[in-house]
């Protein structure tokens, strides 16, 4: 019998002895609830970090930690579609490296120091790229991680033999992406000084509504949360897989190449190998969000809280005592933490439906 919510079976009226933990995993941990929880270890974690450190409760702080972490949200939102498919994608740092530099090149040959052009070439070719992937993964049925991580091994060959590229320093970048990585929307008094809001919230902000309307409000997005919930029930409902991804993977891929400009100019270093191997930063930023490795979960809040998350243990664990190097340990941790509750949640439901194909 079903365990009524009050933890009492339907018809005697007995206390369920199922223990407490398996129900809140198996039944009670939703995906509002799951990020309400997500957000309470970040307030507890913000707050041991300003017992330790109480200048970090700060406008400094915030602002700082908003302009470390915006490109990485940036492509964290393309990777959150691509999950929500169903699909995996490791080739979104190549991409965005390839992009940033051949658009910085560009900028150089051609004269036009335009912050507007470098980011259109890029994305153009990032979306180029992505839209790659999207083809040869719906023409070719092959898997996404094969397929993505192929492509990592050939952008990084394109870099490194056909286009012989060497790092970029700051002296050498276009005076518009040196400007990019420094500029403020506005500044507030802080002590002796001032403290400035990095321009790079801009893309952000744009990127995180574009994404939560292509998922919410676009018949592309409603597919795509189909084709992860049950892909062959979406095909025959006449959902185009090429179509969608296409799109998708074209989405994700512009954005890849947004992520890349916005590296490059606040580092100021265009360098080829600089991102690649920090994928798992950022794939565990979007299932410790709430995304399904399986697809058909997922959401723009969670990507905002998962690599919240990740920012602060990327600029905090030094502040506690700890060294950085902890980091991904952490970072792993929680990933697999994450992944094991969810399949947990999902075997359960399974069995509550008698589908015991897939427990």
């Amino acid at each position: 019998m079903m365990p009524q919510g009050n933890g009492k079976t339907a018809e005697t009226g007995e206390t369920n002895k199922t223990g407490l933990l398996p129900r809140l995993l198996g039944q009670g941990i939703g995906h509002q609830s799951g990020l309400s929880l997500l957000a309470f270890l970040i307030i507890v974690y913000v707050i041991m970090v300003a017992l330790r450190s109480p200048d970090f409760l700060s406008l400094a702080s915030l602002f700082d930690l908003i302009r470390s972490g915006a490109a990485w949200t940036v492509v964290a939102l393309g990777v959150l579609v691509v999950m929500v498919s169903g699909g995996i994608d490791v080739s979104f740092l190549a991409n965005a490296i390839l992009s940033a530099y051949v658009a910085t090149m560009i900028t150089k040959w051609t004269g036009l120091d335009s912050l507007v052009f470098a980011l259109v070439v890029a994305m153009a070719l990032g979306a180029f790229v992505g839209a790659i992937n999207g083809l040869i993964i719906s023409l070719f049925s092959l898997p996404t991680l094969i397929t993505t991580l192929a492509m990592q091994g050939v952008i990084q060959g394109v870099l490194m033999v056909f286009l012989d590229a060497r790092p970029i320093t700051a002296g050498n970048m276009p005076v518009s992406l040196r400007y990019f990585g420094t500029d403020v929307l506005f500044e507030f008094p802080d002590g002796p000084g001032y403290v400035g809001l990095s321009v790079f919230v801009v893309p952000l902000v744009l990127a995180v509504v574009a994404t939560w309307y292509l998922l919410n409000r676009t018949a592309i997005g409603r597919a795509t949360y189909a084709i992860g919930s049950n892909r062959l029930a979406a095909l025959r409902c006449g959902v185009n897989l090429l179509k969608v991804n296409l799109v998708i993977y074209a989405y994700a891929g512009a954005l890849a190449g947004l992520m890349g400009v916005m590296m490059v100019s606040d580092i100021r270093l265009v360098d080829p190998v600089t991102l690649v191997g920090n994928e798992l930063i950022v794939l565990a930023a979007v299932v410790i969000g709430g995304a399904k490795l399986s697809g058909g979960a997922g959401s723009v809040s969670g990507v905002l809280l998962g690599m919240t998350l990740v920012t602060l243990l990327n600029n905090t664990l030094v502040t506690i005592g700890l060294s950085a190097s902890w980091n991904r340990f952490f970072i792993g941790c929680a990933l697999v933490l994450i992944a094991s509750i969810s399949h947990y949640r999902t075997k359960m439901r399974n069995l509550r439906q008698l589908n015991f194909e897939n427990v």
